[in-house]
């Protein structure tokens, strides 16, 4: 993963700044929908959250209100050009209180119903499911 931090990085073209929230569905209505993205963004979609809106950690769900810096975990739908780390399909790991949040957005004929358009950068990491069947007896 990166080495430094985007919010000490120098402003540059090619860089967008995600770092701040809104709501909604991107305005894009019913007669469009996303097909790519610039950049090193990543569009996710939450995968540590239920319909009501509660975040699981360790079995316990938490109001999504009640975690505002947490981190999140997410499976990524879309990438942009410039990603280096992460394909579609990673979960990736981030801080919640960064990026625009989206709502029912089409996306390449799937429909994303809770995700956040993040840069690159402000991951944590790529996670994966640990494999059970694959324990060490020695």
């Amino acid at each position: 993963m990166a080495q430094r931090s985007i919010d000490t990085l120098a402003t540059q073209k090619h860089l967008i700044d995600l770092s701040t929230h809104s709501e909604g569905d991107m305005g894009l209505t019913d007669d469009f929908e996303l097909q790519m993205i610039f950049d090193d963004i990543l569009l996710v979609e939450y995968v540590d959250e239920n319909e009501t809106g509660e975040i699981q950690r360790n079995g316990i769900f938490v109001p999504t209100n009640a975690i505002t810096k947490a981190w999140r975990k997410a499976r990524v739908v879309l990438i942009g050009p410039k990603t280096v780390y992460t394909k579609v399909g990673d979960v990736v790991i981030f801080p919640s209180n960064l990026g625009v949040t989206v709502q029912n957005l089409d996306v390449n004929g799937r429909k994303v119903k809770k995700g956040i358009f993040l840069n690159e950068d402000r991951l944590f990491g790529i996670c994966k499911l640990k494999d059970d069947s694959t324990e060490d007896n020695s």
